[in-house]
């Protein structure tokens, strides 16, 4: 069989349509067309209060761009019932949602104030837009606390590099900030456990598949962004990440494993080990006195944490007895005695009983041979108390 250029181009053409048709990669090149203009303007824009005006254009014609993307993806979904084109233009926004570009950041280093306020206001756009998607594609709010669960993360991501630009302008930005800054990230871990378990699962019986995925989407992105946010921002402010800042968010993945897959036992076991020894193996940079008796470090916190996890993940049926334990144990580093305190009386105390034993001891022949005496009758009436415990025996023959 042969071929002419007659009938191959039409082929050529044809499949190319179909491609087009079918991929529609021009949304694809849209957003990557747009990540790299905000990543060239930004670049060109220096930390200083005079580029304000320029950064705050781009956020506009950012939030502009969001703004079709996610009507014409609602439009072609709910309208048009194409899904897979208005699914992919809903994807391809859900990384500018949650700052892909950094500009957040960017507007917290060039003005506390000015960013603060820029920050405020995206954080508010960015939970419209994302309740407007969740609102219109399951055709009522999410179950189970989703959206409110979502707003925590959104705040926690937009508000972050405010605070730690506050802590910088005061001059006391350091470690222990951005310590507690990864707890944050392990709190929001342990929440989304205890969002499913105090609320339920977030899907509707009737949820489409497309609410579906935007929903996990809007739920697990905000994390991954706030993890990449973190890891900038060591390198801006020059504070170096140690093992003590893994701890919390290997602490978080426990818990949160607990839901995704709970099958996962022997991962869920490992973690918080992990987090207890990435914590012993780096610097204490932060000795808080506690109780008067004792310093809270990274470790103790760390200890306190896994304690907690392992009662939740394995032990839960027991938790009142576990934790009244625990509390007990921390009653008794409050109030009781100090550990030099129960030294010292170990120590008198056995001295003392030394020397009773020595002053009580027979010293002559005549002491000695009393002491056997009452020895014996005393062994007597043991063994006389043990026989008269046992059943009686009948003598043979009766």
């Amino acid at each position: 069989m042969t071929f002419s250029r007659y009938t191959l181009r039409p082929t050529l053409r044809a499949a190319l349509m179909g491609f087009l048709v079918h991929h529609n990669p021009f949304y694809l090149l849209s957003a990557l067309c747009m990540v790299a203009g905000c990543f060239a303007i930004n670049s060109g824009l220096a930390p200083r209060t005079a580029e304000l005006p320029k950064l705050l254009l781009l956020l506009t014609i950012l939030n502009g761009y969001e703004g079709v993307v996610i009507a014409l993806g609602l439009y072609l979904i709910r309208r048009r019932g194409i899904e897979r084109d208005g699914r992919t233009l809903l994807l391809i926004e859900a990384p500018f949602l949650v700052d892909l570009t950094f500009l957040v950041a960017e507007a917290g280093s060039v003005s506390f104030e000015a960013g603060a306020i820029v920050n405020a206001i995206v954080l508010l756009l960015a939970i419209l837009k994302s309740a407007i998607v969740l609102r219109i594609l399951c055709g009522r709010w999410p179950r189970g606390g989703v959206m409110s669960f979502i707003v925590a993360e959104l705040t926690v991501l937009f508000m972050m590099p405010t605070a730690l630009r506050w802590f910088d302008r005061a001059g006391q930005l350091g470690a222990v900030h951005f310590y507690f800054a990864w707890w944050a990230v392990g709190l929001l871990l342990i929440g989304y456990e205890l969002q499913g378990r105090l609320f339920g699962p977030g899907k509707a019986p009737d949820e489409p598949r497309v609410a579906t995925t935007i929903r996990r989407l809007y739920t697990g992105l905000p994390l991954v962004s706030l993890i990449a946010h973190l890891g900038m921002l060591h390198w801006v402010y020059l504070v170096d990440f140690s093992g003590a800042d893994l701890a919390p968010v290997l602490l978080g993945a426990a818990v949160a494993l607990r839901r995704l897959a709970p099958c996962l036992v022997g991962v869920r076991l490992v973690l918080p080990a992990l987090a207890l020894l990435f914590s012993g193996n780096d610097y204490q940079f932060f000795h808080q006195p506690l109780l008067g008796r004792v310093e809270l470090t990274p470790v103790l916190l760390t200890v306190a944490a896994a304690y907690l996890i392992y009662v939740y993940s394995f032990f839960l049926r027991q938790t009142v007895l576990l934790i009244g334990g625990a509390a007990a144990v921390v009653l008794a580093i409050a109030l009781g005695p100090t550990i030099a305190q129960m030294e010292d009386f170990a120590s008198m105390t056995w001295h003392r009983s030394c020397d009773l034993a020595e002053e009580i001891r027979p010293k002559t022949a005549m002491q000695w041979g009393l002491v056997s005496i009452v020895s014996g009758f005393m062994f007597l009436l043991l063994g006389a108390a043990v026989s008269l415990r046992k059943e009686s025996v009948p003598p043979p023959g009766d």
